[in-house]
């Protein structure tokens, strides 16, 4: 009797699902789960297809991570924060009944080969939004012979639901709003039917401590990866920080933000879970204001930076801010700037600006700034730089370089913003460098919080002398 073909067995009407390669399902073999950006065993849309649909072939799933030996900008870090979550997958997959690989090397080698080794009936992988994610899917789907399937599983809302760009979070919001309870359900921890055994691959700390990275970005005091990480962080903020979010969010003195941007970034924890404790704790007494605030930095404007990413082939360029934000940095190209700050001095930490300098000691350190200093900080960096395109560049390479949720469509769309005004709009009057880009100066700052206790919190952990005024 023929196999069905991959088309038959899935909701093609389900708009999470993208069929990549079609084609007959392969008479014997595993169901292969290719682990890319949701890098946890729950709370994962991708590992409950690849679950039901083996479970409906009687077959046994074996998960894969492929890890990269170079990923584009990624430091140690950036490794060291992901293997600490890769360490957890093996059992928590096995409570599943799922197997478990991890490979070294480049996706269109690995998985394609790994499907052969394990003659694999089918593959199903997640969605990563950036360039390089889409790169490997579609050389992945060119070099294979079984079918594939890929799950958007890290937005509440699917991103193919909006398939041109947003302008901005104002023409975003409506739509999403509009249909994110829909969405807005527990996702299942189902079990595979056919227990797979099946579990190989060397340990991701041990293999990351052979690789060839960048190592003078060192792993992160402050943060551990990992789903369990993850789950506890998100525990403590829904019962302390979250009550006062909408007042302490932007007060990067106190402990305001949930500090969930890292495991969303490395897929260990999904939004889907996020967003539902939190609305379980505005059921518990948290102010709708806090709830509200929170669930729209999540979804709203989180899924407008994927929209992004996913609409604009310069997403991390120069090239991608609005014609009005590149016009009025043109006519302002050849304004005098306060002072020049070459990149040397600009990662030392070694300008005139005291705050600016303690924001970025605290990225260069703990691999974390709260947000609102990330929009002060780069709107700094376009005023001490030579032009707006260096000013862009240099901010993605610090980006890229100490954020552990740097290589993000998040933080190129901050950066987008803070720079040239994407989503934003232009903000009269003409300003010096800045032109119609919005201003995020002291005064601004200091309206919002204590400067100088941040100032002091960052000393205190650098061992700096107060230079604040």
């Amino acid at each position: 009797m023929p196999m069905p073909v991959l088309s038959s067995l899935i909701s093609c009407g389900d708009p999470r699902v993208a069929l990549l390669r079609d084609g007959d399902i392969a008479e014997r073999g595993p169901v292969l789960l290719w682990v890319q950006r949701a890098q946890r065993a729950t709370g994962n849309l991708a590992a409950n297809l690849a679950i039901s649909l083996a479970n409906d072939l009687g077959r046994p799933v074996v998960a894969v991570f492929c890890l990269v030996p170079a990923f584009p900008g990624a430091t140690h870090r950036a490794y060291h924060f992901m293997a600490e979550g890769l360490r957890e997958l093996p059992d928590a997959f096995a409570k599943r009944s799922v197997g478990w690989e991890l490979r070294v090397g480049e996706p269109h080698d690995v998985i394609p080969a790994l499907a052969r080794d394990l003659n694999a009936a089918v593959i199903v992988t997640d969605q990563n939004p950036l360039r390089v994610g889409l790169a490997w899917r579609s050389r992945v789907a060119d070099a294979l012979t079984i079918p594939l399937v890929a799950v958007d599983t890290d937005v509440v809302v699917p991103s193919s639901l909006f398939p041109k760009e947003e302008w901005a979070a104002r023409t975003i919001r409506p739509k999403i709003n509009r249909i994110r309870h829909d969405y807005l359900t527990p996702i299942p921890t189902t079990r595979a039917k056919e227990r797979s055994a099946h579990r190989a691959g060397p340990d991701p700390l041990d293999t990351i401590a052979a690789l060839d990275l960048d190592r003078s970005v060192g792993p992160s005091p402050t943060m551990t990866g990992g789903s369990s990480q993850a789950k506890a962080r998100l525990r403590r903020f829904v019962d302390g920080p979250l009550a006062r979010y909408d007042t302490d969010r932007n007060r990067p003195n106190v402990e305001g933000g949930s500090r969930m941007s890292a495991y969303l970034h490395f897929g260990q924890i999904g939004p889907i879970e996020i967003a539902l404790a939190v609305l379980d704790a505005g059921g518990d007494g948290v102010p709708d204001t806090a709830v509200d605030g929170y669930l729209d930095e999540l979804i709203t404007q989180r899924e407008l930076a994927i929209n992004f990413a996913l609409r604009n082939p310069n997403y991390d360029r120069f090239d991608g801010i609005p014609d009005w934000g590149k016009k009025t940095l043109a006519e302002h190209a050849a304004d005098p700037r306060p002072v020049i700050y070459d990149r040397e001095t600009l990662d030392a930490a070694e300008t005139d600006d005291p705050l600016w300098n303690a924001s970025q000691r605290q990225m260069a350190r703990e691999g974390y700034m709260p947000n609102r200093l990330r929009m002060y900080w780069a709107k700094q960096i376009l005023r001490w730089s030579p032009s707006a395109e260096e000013a862009f560049e240099t901010t993605v390479w610090l980006n890229d370089r100490y954020f552990l949720c740097g290589r993000d469509a998040a933080g190129y769309s901050n950066i987008s913003w803070s720079v040239g005004g994407r989503h934003d709009r232009p903000f009269p009057p003409n300003k010096p460098i800045l032109g119609l880009v919005r201003p995020m100066g002291m005064g601004a700052m200091r309206r919002t919080f204590v400067v100088a206790a941040y100032i002091d919190q960052q000393h205190e952990w650098n061992g700096v002398t107060n230079g604040e005024g």
